[in-house]
C-alpha cells in the first residue's frame, strides 16, 4: 500500500508541477490581461490542488495534513475571487481586449447591474 501511495503522490506532484509550469508559460503567450487572468487562475488552481494533494499523501496524518487541506481550501477560495475582481477592475478602467472584435455583452457602466 505504501508503494501505491508513493506512486500516486509522485504522479500528483509531477502533474501539478507540469500544469503550473504550463500556466506560467501561458502568461507570456497570451496577448491581453483578460486572457492572462484566465491562464493564471484556471490551470494554476488545478496545479496547486494536485501538488498539495500529492504532498498530503506524503506527510503523516495530523497537523501537517490539516495545514495542507487548509492551504488548498484557501487557494480555492481566494484565487477565483481575486481574478474576478481584477477582471472587473480592468474592465472598469476601460482596458480593451486584444481582439477588437471581442463581444462585450454588458452595458458600459456595470457597477450596479441589478439597479
Amino acid at each position: 500500500m505504501t508503494t501505491a501511495l508513493d506512486v500516486l503522490s509522485a504522479f500528483l506532484l509531477l502533474f501539478g508541477s507540469a500544469v503550473t509550469l504550463i500556466s506560467a508559460v501561458g502568461l507570456f503567450r497570451v496577448p491581453d490581461a483578460y486572457g492572462r487572468l484566465h491562464v493564471a487562475t484556471k490551470p494554476a488552481t488545478l496545479g496547486i490542488a494536485c501538488t498539495i494533494a500529492g504532498a498530503a499523501l506524503q506527510v503523516p496524518l495530523g497537523s501537517g495534513t490539516a495545514r495542507l487541506v487548509l492551504a488548498l481550501a484557501l487557494q480555492f477560495w481566494t484565487i477565483p475571487v481575486s481574478s474576478h475582481l481584477l477582471g472587473r477592475a480592468a474592465r472598469a478602467t476601460g482596458l480593451p481586449p486584444a481582439r477588437p472584435d471581442a463581444l462585450d455583452e454588458f452595458p458600459p457602466d456595470d457597477r450596479h447591474p441589478h439597479a
